[in-house]
């Protein structure tokens, strides 16, 4: 017997016993985590070790059966343009292929196409046609980045602060620069803050790229890709803010995703992350229960009934909310097969309810601002996570109270009230 001979015959059987050991370790882990991915949240058994764009879609059904199989039940068949889209990615999950070829062919079709497909597409909102028009187009060049923003840290990121911004907010910014958004290690605990920027505000709004670049030179904060900064464009900017913290900052601990008007108590937020159980999967603030679209032309939220029929899952409010890191890559690899939903906060819980991963109510966050008569009451404040909405001014006259350390406050601050949601 020759010795290449040998070798091949050594290396098929180390093949096999690898292979049998896995086999093994996998059924181990299906029978100690049988139900949902929340259940196995230990990385080893739900991480996919490959680059997500390598991950088949045969792969993501069989990890992810039962939470899609629920997924899919709670999306009503109908004749409205996203379920219709949704339920092909879910039949090209089952066969095994792409369901997202068209992808990155921006625009995808025209407009006369679209109105041929789309039940009243004319009477539609600009602003809506254009998110339907360009829903297949996920990438956008980096024009603004910092790509060391977590690499100084010895112990990694502990909290990174993701805030949704427009070019034109140059005083929020600052506002949270001086408040609440400072970097550093308090506590021991490095938090880090990212600006998320578009390169406009709407089809008509001023070129500012120059003045964010220089912002950027001087306070190292900004991310900016290229594409238009609109409402509509929120779930854009997640996807592409999912990618870039992937590849600059896998290794956060913990992500506040929020808007550049909130007021956060990070000092409160720092001593709530620290007792939680990194071994849990985390998807924490406001929940929205039982919420169904908003018909009315007028609202800022209103979504056509030929765009989408059914009612939302339970999400957290898009003022702000807390993400456990490691759901970062889960999150990415999820919504290659969810199709891009205009209401950004409602596509992150449909991507979370597509992992089988309930948001979780935690009462110190207020997305749609606290009872009149606290707004300005600094002890309900302290006692606060997330309030929104601030003005730079407050921000800065609210920081300086709630980090006074002569504050005093009596046991009827224990208890703020929340504001009603507009439109509920």
């Amino acid at each position: 017997m020759t010795i290449s001979r040998c070798l091949s015959i050594a290396t098929a059987l180390l093949t096999l016993v690898a292979l049998k050991a896995y086999i093994e370790w996998t059924a181990e882990q299906e029978e100690r985590y049988p139900t949902s991915p929340a259940a196995r949240w230990h990385s080893g058994s739900i991480t996919p070790i490959l680059p997500f764009e390598n991950v088949s879609p045969a792969f993501v059904f069989q990890r992810f059966n039962v939470s899609l199989q629920q997924f899919r039940h709670s999306i009503p068949r109908g004749k409205a343009y996203w379920n219709d889209k949704q339920y092909k990615n879910f039949r090209a999950l089952e066969e095994g292929s792409v369901a997202n070829a068209s992808w990155n062919k921006c625009p995808n079709g025209d407009m006369k196409e679209l109105a041929t497909k789309i039940k009243h597409f004319n009477s539609y909102p600009e602003l809506y046609k254009n998110f339907i028009l360009y829903g297949d187009c996920r990438n956008y060049s980096l024009l603004i980045n910092e790509p060391r923003k977590c690499a100084d840290t010895k112990n990694g990121t502990f909290l990174l602060l993701a805030i949704k911004s427009v070019p034109g907010n140059f005083a929020a910014r600052q506002a949270v620069r001086d408040t609440w958004g400072q970097e550093g290690k308090p506590g021991g605990l490095a938090v880090r803050t990212v600006f998320l920027l578009g390169t406009a505000q709407g089809q008509f709004g001023p070129r500012l790229q120059h003045l964010v670049q220089f912002e950027s030179r001087t306070f190292g904060d900004i991310l900016m890709w290229d594409f238009e900064d609109t409402f509509f464009n929120l779930t854009l900017k997640d996807s592409l803010f999912l990618r870039w913290t992937l590849e600059y900052c896998r290794d956060v601990r913990f992500i506040l995703k929020g808007d550049d008007d909130v007021f956060i108590n990070t000092p409160k937020v720092l001593g709530y992350l620290s007792s939680v159980d990194a071994n849990k999967p985390l998807y924490t603030g406001q929940v929205m229960s039982n919420a169904s679209p908003f018909r009315d032309q007028r609202n800022k939220y209103y979504v056509p009934e030929s765009f989408y029929v059914g009612p939302y899952p339970a999400y957290a409010g898009g003022g702000g909310y807390i993400i456990s890191g490691p759901l970062i890559r889960l999150l990415l690899l999820i919504s290659q097969h969810v199709a891009f939903y205009p209401i950004d906060d409602v596509y992150t819980g449909l991507c979370f309810q597509a992992l089988g991963i309930p948001p979780q109510p935690h009462a110190g966050f207020m997305t749609f601002d606290i009872a009149e008569k606290d707004r300005r009451d600094p002890c309900v404040h302290s006692q606060l996570l997330l309030v929104h909405r601030r003005s730079p001014q407050q921000t800065l006259h609210l920081w300086k109270q709630i980090t006074n350390p002569d504050l005093q406050c009596g046991d009827e601050a224990l208890n703020p009230q929340p504001a009603k949601p507009p439109g509920f």
